[in-house]
């Protein structure tokens, strides 16, 4: 019995997801960004938006179709709220996603909500040559942290350890060891750009801010949870932009 469990939770966890689940990600994005992003603008020919959406829904679902098929197991985790793997030695750092978390979401959701009120208001405007390029960081962004998630079955969003885990230094973890974060940052950079709002580069800052200061409390985690981390820090020392930071 001690020998099968572990194996029965293991292939459960790796199990994909059914198909037609990721077949509805795109309805669910064009009905999330649709019920807010229009009506505030109070235009539904705000092209930029259009363009957004149908950019976001797109790229989310193939990054989810490859993710379900090569490692389903980091949906689950992607999933989960409950941390299962925390310690006396990281629960302190762990214990940042209370604060660190909301101030993620006031970064993120301000970038995405500011930008039908600039465009109805006219506060600020940006080239629509510009607004391109916003939108291509912004989809780079969502394609990295995708690869990551596939590289890393133990991405979870919060601050955990999973039994069982290891220290991933192989793809994009050679090189940066947050690579899910430097494509957060794009995203969320590229995203107010791709809206055509300056303004909303406000809140975006500061959620990239949060973002940041969150790695510190990870890393932290990592090294007291994780046997090897310091020596995986030696070998990549950048986190999140090679030969940079």
């Amino acid at each position: 019995m001690s020998d099968t469990t572990p194996k029965n939770k293991i292939d459960k966890a790796n199990k994909p997801l059914p198909l037609w689940s990721i077949a509805l990600l795109p309805v669910y994005i064009f009905i999330l960004f649709m019920i807010f992003l229009f009506p505030l603008a109070q235009d539904w020919t705000w092209i930029e938006a259009w363009l957004f959406i149908i950019s976001f829904a797109i790229n989310m679902t193939i990054i989810y179709y490859l993710i379900n098929k090569k490692n389903p197991r980091v949906i689950r985790n992607r999933l989960k709220l409950k941390k299962v793997g925390i310690t006396e030695k990281t629960r302190s750092s762990s214990k940042s996603d209370i604060f660190i978390m909301p101030l993620l979401s006031i970064g993120f959701i301000g970038a995405l909500i500011l930008p039908p009120f600039d465009y109805r208001f006219h506060w600020s405007r940006i080239p629509f040559m510009v607004e391109i390029l916003g939108l291509a960081i912004m989809n780079i962004g969502l394609i990295i942290m995708g690869i990551a998630m596939v590289q890393n079955a133990y991405a979870s969003k919060v601050l955990d350890i999973d039994k069982g885990q290891k220290i991933i230094d192989t793809g994009l973890y050679g090189h940066v060891r947050h690579p899910l974060y430097s494509g957060a940052i794009l995203m969320i950079l590229g995203l107010p750009i791709a809206l055509g709002s300056w303004i909303s580069l406000i809140p975006a800052v500061f959620g990239i801010l949060a973002l940041l200061f969150r790695i510190k409390f990870e890393e932290n985690m990592l090294i007291k949870g994780m046997d090897g981390y310091e020596k995986y820090q030696t070998r990549v020392k950048y986190k999140i932009l090679p030969k940079i930071y």
